[in-house]
């Protein structure tokens, strides 16, 4: 579904992160990855974390189609044309959808200068949040979305409900989505054109018959 494909894939990109330290076991500690949401305080979680907060949605002007167009992806729901790689072949047409910006907050935050340095180094890789070509792939569609840095990292100074400090990270994400306006069409290709040419003789004049 539209926005919320997006949270899960966006959560599914950040999961399975781990860190290293003395202290550390063999496998690396694990980062926890949640929802920002009024279930959650900062003093019940566990360090390393990322904490994603949706910000709410934009219209991407600069974005805008009008006319019909032929999807290069599957809507949610239908099924996939034979040869999937190639585009041109796909039988789902629509009025060009509405373009939508979704706008995330991520915070990183670790209780040592040394995890919270892995994880900005992790981060600035090309899979994760890259200052420029991030991609966000979304499973239900097969489409791979645009993901760009708006800011960040930027570090904050934050402390605990007990006053310790946490090494506070805060970047400014963005993701392209597209909503479509109305019901899809899908159109079936002509599979083979019949050539061959019948007569109805009763329909043809008796060559004898004279007209008047």
């Amino acid at each position: 579904m539209f926005i919320f494909n997006e949270d899960r894939a966006l959560r599914a990109k950040l999961e399975g992160l781990v860190v290293t330290d003395a202290n550390a076991p063999a496998e690396g500690r694990p980062v926890e990855v949640l929802w920002m949401n009024n279930d959650i305080e900062l003093n019940k979680l566990t360090y390393p974390s990322i904490v994603i907060c949706n910000l709410g949605i934009e219209r991407a002007v600069e974005r805008e189609q009008r006319g019909w167009m032929q999807l290069p992806y599957t809507p949610e729901g239908f099924k996939p044309w034979d040869n999937y790689t190639d585009v041109t072949e796909s039988p789902y047409w629509s009025q060009a959808p509405i373009p939508y910006n979704v706008n995330y907050q991520i915070e990183v935050l670790a209780r040592t200068d040394v995890h919270a340095t892995y994880l900005r180094a992790i981060l600035a890789g090309p899979d994760y949040l890259p200052a420029r070509f991030g991609y966000l792939a979304i499973p239900e569609d097969g489409t791979v979305r645009r993901l760009d840095l708006a800011a960040g990292p930027t570090e904050v100074d934050t402390r605990d409900s007990e006053g310790k400090r946490l090494f506070h990270a805060a970047y400014a994400v963005k993701v392209s989505t597209e909503l479509l306006p109305q019901q899809i069409e899908a159109y079936a290709k002509v599979q083979s054109v019949e050539t061959e040419i019948t007569y109805d003789l009763r329909r043809i004049p008796d060559p004898g018959y004279v007209f008047e």
